[in-house]
């Protein structure tokens, strides 16, 4: 357990994908989170798509007038890649200095794209043996198109893991169903020995991928169970999947969830305000070691096939 700070319970923040994100879909969500004294990260794209994802980014006024108030009431504001789509070195490089130059610090927080050939240590990369092999065997028999994430290569095109360890300090890996994700992943932030060269550290979260599955994880009894044992939970999310209706509307499942979470004696900072206080009031070194990675997959895995068989998504 953790002694969080001012007498606070628990703690809890989101991380929002800014896949398929609009000021139109996601500005609803931002604002009830302000009113209910929620502070959270919110990731951005720099530049225009160049796939099929779609979404608004720095490069929009509209967006970026908005994400410019977001900083001012406090929310942080991640990094997901420079764009969805493959861009060079240097595009990667200006996307950071662009980041810089508009949110007024570089990103502290990475959140790989994972259709993106920029991406750090991704695909089977972030998985240990055997779990790597299997991953790549499924997606081979599934016909999933396959991702050659290679941004900590040095000899590639995309290669930019030299900014990503000198600017970002923490990149997400796995999520739980769990919405504990200090029970899931008690040594997180953690350091990998082998990807030290081109990273920091790695923190899991708890999968709250879109609105059906974030309404599933914010039970009560769910939150109940978090404040009981006195966690941490990271919430992974996808703010543009659902949470507003076709009438443009905030759904009330949302706010409901919202309502009863903040009214609790909860600990409500941006993502990296929180890993930072993990890491600095922790008693064991960063460091996991193969065998905790090994388990920390085989949770994991096991958890995910739950999830597909049970809930469905």
């Amino acid at each position: 357990m953790i002694r969080w700070p001012d007498g606070k319970k628990f703690a809890f923040t989101i991380v929002d994908d800014t896949d398929y994100a609009k000021v139109c879909n996601v500005m609803q969500v931002y604002d009830y989170l302000y009113k209910s004294g929620l502070k959270t990260t919110k990731t951005v794209w720099v530049y225009p798509s160049r796939d099929k994802f779609q979404g608004e980014t720095l490069s929009d006024e509209n967006y970026k007038c908005f994400i410019k108030d977001l900083i001012d009431k406090g929310f942080e504001i991640g990094f997901h890649g420079p764009g969805s789509g493959e861009f060079s070195r240097k595009e990667i490089i200006s996307a950071l200095d662009k980041f810089k130059d508009i949110i007024g610090y570089y990103p502290k927080i990475h959140i790989n794209h994972a259709h993106n050939p920029d991406s750090i240590y991704w695909g089977s990369k972030r998985f240990s043996f055997p779990l790597n092999k299997l991953f790549n065997f499924f997606r081979k028999l599934l016909k999933v198109k396959k991702i050659n994430s290679q941004g900590e290569n040095i000899a590639s095109k995309v290669f930019w893991g030299d900014y990503c360890k000198k600017h970002i300090k923490y990149i997400r890996n796995k999520a739980f169903s769990d919405i504990n994700t200090l029970k899931c992943d008690k040594k997180m932030p953690y350091i990998e020995r082998d990807k030290e060269q081109y990273s920091n550290y790695w923190f899991s979260s708890s999968d709250g991928y879109d609105f059906n599955t974030f309404i599933k994880l914010l039970s009560k009894k769910n939150i109940d169970n978090l404040i009981c044992k006195g966690g941490c939970c990271i919430v992974y999310t996808h703010f543009a999947l659902g949470f507003v209706d076709e009438n443009g509307k905030l759904r009330d499942e949302f706010k409901n969830a919202i309502d009863y979470l903040s009214k609790q004696n909860g600990w409500f900072v941006p993502a990296t305000q929180l890993l930072d206080y993990i890491n600095t009031n922790r008693k064991d070194k960063p460091f996991a070691n193969k065998l905790y990675l090994t388990r920390l997959d085989i949770k994991w895995f096991f958890q995910r096939v739950y999830r597909k068989l049970i809930w469905r998504v």
